[in-house]
């Protein structure tokens, strides 16, 4: 049965997508580094800084804060000098990185405490494994660096694949996912250290973080410089598009037509329904302060099943189609003036048709995409921006 779902997944996940929705749950603060939940629900957000590459002018401390279920925004530790990456270990405490420090602290009540900086160089992302041991992507080295419960600190893996490396995360098996902060590379690390490349976002040239779904077995990532955000699904190694036009801003709305600016921070819930990102309010520039915290919502219709229907009766066919498509769909009430939409793979527009009209309640059109080259699109038909339906598209 879970090879089914899975396989059922693959088939449609692109046509959900594009029902997924983005939205902005605070106002503008100072964080603009990594994101952690815990087992709560609670988001902890480490402050980077003011700015890429240099350090804060002003020479005031940077926080890590929190961000609790009732959306209450306060500070919960203090005194780093670049916040970058965090995460929990299996008793609950954070450990949070500081790039400029080029140290581990851990946080026990809003208290920091220092770890370690054994062989840590420039350190952002940072994850536990299942045995408690902690890595660290040491981006100023190009390494990622293991520290044991005992604190012994040895280069976990190195090697051209780790260029900056950015973000971490870990999946069941405790193979470790890194994204680069140089290039759009995802690096996959099994347990015995062995890295290979799988997978490229393919916007921009640089990713922020990631983290990992083991409901949907799929990465998620911040497409810092492409300003997007990209799942990885680790069953087939299909990049597809979750979020974000592409055009750096912060426009909330239908995942495709929302915007992001420079997303960095990524957390999962533990649910795989949402994710919370963090973007930069100003839209061009190293300035990477003030941020904002966004969600994007209702993931988990990704994970359709046999039990699940459509909210109309639609079929497209003949599909697959070389030339003209027909769509059929049955309403519940008449509509007019309706938007027809082609999407590829990564979210990106190919064809509309606007003023489409159905008959009573009965749609049939017919369609020529015979310009479009062999693959998967997605198809949606729209009102005033609300997505009535959506179905998937052949090409042969």
């Amino acid at each position: 049965m879970k090879k089914l779902l899975l396989t059922i997944l693959y088939l449609f996940s692109v046509t959900l997508f594009a029902q997924i929705t983005v939205s902005t749950l605070t106002s503008s603060f100072k964080g603009s580094g990594g994101l952690s939940l815990d087992e709560a629900g609670n988001l902890y957000i480490g402050d980077f800084g003011d700015f890429l590459g240099i350090p804060d002018p002003d020479g005031l401390p940077n926080h890590v804060m929190k961000l609790d279920t009732d959306l209450e925004l306060t500070q919960y530790s203090t005194d780093f000098i670049g916040a970058s990456g965090n995460d929990f270990d299996s008793n609950g405490i954070l450990y949070q990185s500081d790039i400029r420090a080029n140290a581990i602290y851990k946080i026990v009540g809003g208290i920091r405490t220092f770890v370690t900086s054994d062989g840590i160089v420039g350190p952002v992302g940072i994850v536990f494994d299942s045995k408690d041991n902690f890595f660290v992507c040491n981006c100023n080295a190009g390494t990622i660096q293991k520290v044991t419960p005992t604190l012994t600190s040895t280069v976990f893996a190195s090697g051209g694949d780790l260029e900056c490396p950015n973000g971490i995360t870990v999946d069941e098996n405790d193979n470790l996912y890194v994204t680069n902060f140089s290039n759009n590379k995802i690096i996959k690390i099994t347990p015995d250290g062995v890295t290979s490349i799988i997978g490229n976002t393919p916007i921009g040239n640089g990713n922020g973080h990631l983290d990992y779904d083991r409901n949907l077995k799929v990465l998620y990532i911040a497409s810092y410089s492409g300003n997007q955000i990209f799942g990885l699904f680790l069953e087939n190694l299909e990049m597809q598009l979750v979020a974000g036009t592409g055009e750096r801003g912060n426009d909330d709305g239908f995942g495709f037509d929302a915007t992001f600016s420079t997303p960095n921070g990524i957390a999962v819930s533990d649910d795989g329904n949402t994710l919370y990102v963090n973007c930069a309010v100003p839209l061009s520039g190293n300035v990477i302060n003030p941020q904002i915290v966004r969600k994007v919502d209702d993931l988990l219709i990704l994970g359709i099943n046999e039990s699940s229907t459509p909210l109309y009766n639609v079929k497209a066919y003949p599909n697959p189609v070389s030339e003209k498509v027909t769509v059929e769909a049955e309403f519940n009430s008449e509509y007019s003036n309706l938007v027809f939409k082609v999407f590829d793979f990564l979210g990106r527009k190919l064809y509309e048709k606007t003023n489409v009209a159905s008959e009573g309640i009965k749609f049939n059109e017919t369609f020529d995409i015979s310009f479009l080259s062999p693959g998967s699109y997605l198809y949606t038909i729209s009102k005033n921006e609300k997505q009535l339906f959506n179905g998937k598209i052949i090409k042969k």
